[in-house]
């Protein structure tokens, strides 16, 4: 009898969470997705600091401020206190559609960012930055690449 008794306990407990499970929606898209290595510039003062290391990813929609079909591009220092390049590009081709642009990130240094629409497919992406001093550029760092289904 107390078998029976903890059998329909459990299953009285476990009844909603398995409801929840089987009934919940779509889920939603992938987490932000980084693009290779971190993009590089040595030698180069940014900041007092001899080098920049900056990071990059891509974040596909449907998510809150990105619509299906669209991908967010995000740049951020990779370590800190090592500061981050200034301005940050990405040059992008969806390589399913055809379709391509390069688009400057925008924002608050370090973090900025650009949602654009690239249409549904594979997406190939290049970010690449320049560092300034007053309103000269000095310096270009190396280039960092990413592919994202969008």
């Amino acid at each position: 009898m107390r078998a029976l008794h903890t059998t329909q306990l459990i299953l009285t407990l476990a009844a909603p969470a398995a409801a929840a499970v089987l009934i919940a929606g779509p889920a939603a898209a992938l987490p932000p997705h980084p693009f290779g290595l971190p993009a590089l510039t040595i030698g180069c003062p940014n900041q007092a600091s001899p080098m920049s290391l900056t990071a990059a990813t891509g974040q596909s929609g449907p998510e809150p401020g990105i619509a299906p079909g669209e991908i967010r591009f995000q740049s951020f220092p990779a370590a800190p206190p090592i500061p981050a390049a200034g301005q940050v590009t990405v040059a992008w081709a969806n390589t399913t559609t055809g379709q391509s642009g390069v688009v400057n990130l925008e924002g608050a240094y370090p973090y900025q960012s650009k949602t654009v629409y690239t249409g549904h497919g594979e997406v190939t992406a290049a970010a690449f930055a320049s560092i300034t001093l007053g309103p000269a550029v000095i310096c270009q760092n190396s280039p960092t690449v990413g592919t994202f289904i969008v």
